[in-house]
């Protein structure tokens, strides 16, 4: 029997990854949740000099695709702010936190559909797929203005302008929204391109958001005030037996599920056991079109401090992909996620599990949950069209 089971929020270290996620959706299940972001601009040189009397002719704020989930027919706004406060890696870190923005000084928006797999074209050429945001004349004609000291070097231009703020409107029609992933550290990065002319040439600069860029995402799911009445409840009271008909996962740090096997041992109760297999099947209990499956989840022990153990389940290795039976794909064909978890519970059965998980259950949730906005409602415990199960085939060692 599996017991114990609920899902509930948590947060995640959203600085500095390779991907900003940026949108709102409005799951009929999930709610409302919103990822805006974050980051510093760099200058592409040091020193940087604009030539004598530099005038603004146009300036975007461009920002790659590389994916897009949710409802991609969906209109989105998305607007861009001056920070008001420095970024330290040091503070903001998780996707809880948030940093000040100037709300009255608008620098640019975008109100489009999103076309994640279609290119785009600018600057006389095809270019990959890209969010391309003008920006006001007063923002680029202030950068272009600025003392020279300022453009000497990337510390004193980060003081001076401390970084930009990308705010999704929230979507406010269930059903619709979407999460975009944006390149922010690839060969094919996010960046300001500011076009100016001065007194003897016409250029441009490009402004960069690198992997030297502070950066980090905030992630809003509202408290789940939206949700379906199910999953609000196991949320707030943290009842096993809420998680009996559905369990709910969801990436962008959403939710997880903790599972416990309370009464595992008490199946040879005084006898050494042999685990030869064991297998956890969770199947997708709402298949959807626009809200796909996450391709994979993962499982981690409960260390002592209630958090996830970072070495993971023994079958996975130390990298969750070492031994290929362990799995944890989503198989289509049978719309389920399938665990081998055999040397797991000959550890739980053995009591030889590592000293700081003991025997406190497993976290399953969304993998790469800092840029993962997948979600998932599973079969519970004791759902009427297919249970959570777990198969065990053992040997009684005499």
């Amino acid at each position: 029997r599996i017991n114990g089971i609920f899902s509930y929020g948590k947060c995640v270290y959203s600085a500095n990854g390779d991907y900003a996620i940026i949108g709102s959706m409005y799951d009929p299940i999930f709610g409302r949740s919103t990822a805006d972001w974050f980051s510093q601009i760099r200058l592409s040189a040091e020193p940087t000099n604009f030539g004598i009397n530099p005038i603004y002719d146009s300036a975007f704020l461009y920002m790659p695709y590389n994916h897009a989930y949710g409802d991609t027919l969906s209109n989105m706004t998305i607007r861009v702010y001056p920070l008001e406060e420095d970024l330290l890696d040091s503070v903001q870190q998780y996707s809880n936190h948030t940093v000040y923005y100037d709300l009255n000084n608008l620098l640019g928006e975008l109100t489009f559909t999103p076309h994640p797999s279609s290119s785009a074209y600018y600057d006389g050429s095809k270019q990959a797929p890209s969010l391309r945001i003008p920006l006001n004349a007063a923002f680029a004609q202030q950068i272009l203005s600025v003392d020279t000291s300022v453009l000497a070097t990337n510390a004193k231009f980060i003081t001076f302008f401390k970084g930009i703020a990308v705010i999704a409107e929230q979507q406010q029609t269930p059903g619709k929204g979407a999460i975009l992933y944006m390149n922010t550290s690839s060969t094919i990065s996010s960046e300001i391109v500011t076009y100016y002319h001065n007194s003897t040439d016409t250029s441009s600069y490009h402004f960069l958001i690198n992997a030297s860029s502070q950066r980090f995402n905030h992630f809003e799911h509202n408290g789940y005030a939206e949700a379906a009445p199910i999953l609000r409840q196991q949320i707030i009271a943290k009842d096993s037996s809420l998680g009996s008909q559905f369990l709910f996962l969801q990436g962008m740090g959403g939710v997880k599920v903790k599972l416990k096997f309370p009464t595992i041992k008490n199946l040879v109760a005084n006898q050494k056991v042999l685990i030869n297999d064991a297998q956890l099947i969770l199947e997708n209990a709402s298949p959807s079109g626009v809200f796909a499956p996450p391709s994979s989840l993962a499982l981690y022990p409960i260390s002592d401090d209630g958090k996830p153990y970072a070495f993971g389940v023994p079958d996975a290795g130390s990298n969750n992909t070492t031994y290929v039976n362990y799995d944890g794909y989503y198989n289509a064909s049978k719309g389920a996620y399938r665990f081998r978890l055999t040397r797991y519970f000959q550890q739980l059965m053995d009591g030889k599990l590592s000293a700081n998980v003991t025997a406190n259950g497993l976290y399953l949730m969304i993998p790469t949950s800092s840029y993962n906005s997948s979600r998932l409602s599973l079969n519970g415990t004791s759902s009427p069209s297919s249970s959570l199960k777990l198969y065990l085939k053992y040997t009684v060692v005499k």
